[in-house]
């Protein structure tokens, strides 16, 4: 019985060729995906995506501090990893209908000028994928205040993600305002 010689020079390039031919086929399948990619989420009955780059984390809304004298849509204060950011809840913001706090309820955090804000949303659906080739034009018709920060549309499996813009939102100085007028 003969033992075989491992050669540690042809074991190392044995690897790396199939390192190659695993990283060709993730190519592939990454443009059969699509070639656009957001996180998807909800408020109310409306499904909207945002690039993946506006978020920095999703996480399970933490305990909330009350801040007196702010607008209704900023819940309060939250610590993430010992910052304190506001928690806004969108969907009051957007439609001034407070989101109902569920076992599903999410919070996006997002950067803004001079910090981080978390947004609190219905759900969260992770990340989706589009081809830009199905992106759709938002009519101008809707008075909707959520078609404020939104101008494209993408339609699969018969629901419509509105592509929500978060710098649009963070930039918008009602948003930047949240005292009680």
């Amino acid at each position: 019985m003969s033992k075989q010689i491992i050669k540690p020079f042809e074991l190392l390039l044995e690897y790396e060729k199939r390192s190659v031919s695993h990283a060709l086929g993730s190519a592939v399948e990454e443009s059969e995906l699509g070639d656009w990619s957001g996180i998807g989420f909800k408020i109310g009955e409306m499904h909207l995506v945002t690039e993946v780059d506006d978020v920095n984390e999703v996480v399970i809304l933490p305990e909330l501090v009350k801040i007196p004298g702010i607008d209704q849509w900023v819940l309060g204060l939250v610590n993430i990893r010992s910052n304190l950011i506001p928690a806004i809840d969108l969907r009051s913001y957007l439609t001034g209908e407070s989101s109902k706090l569920t076992k599903h309820t999410r919070m996006l955090v997002i950067n803004q000028p001079g910090g981080q804000a978390g947004l609190v949303v219905d759900e969260v659906f992770g990340q989706r994928h589009f081809s830009k080739s199905d992106w759709h034009d938002v009519e101008g018709d809707d008075d909707s205040r959520v078609y404020r920060y939104c101008d494209k549309f993408f339609s699969q499996d018969d629901v419509r993600w509105d592509v929500f813009e978060m710098d649009q939102l963070v930039q918008d100085t009602n948003f930047q305002n949240a005292s009680i007028k």
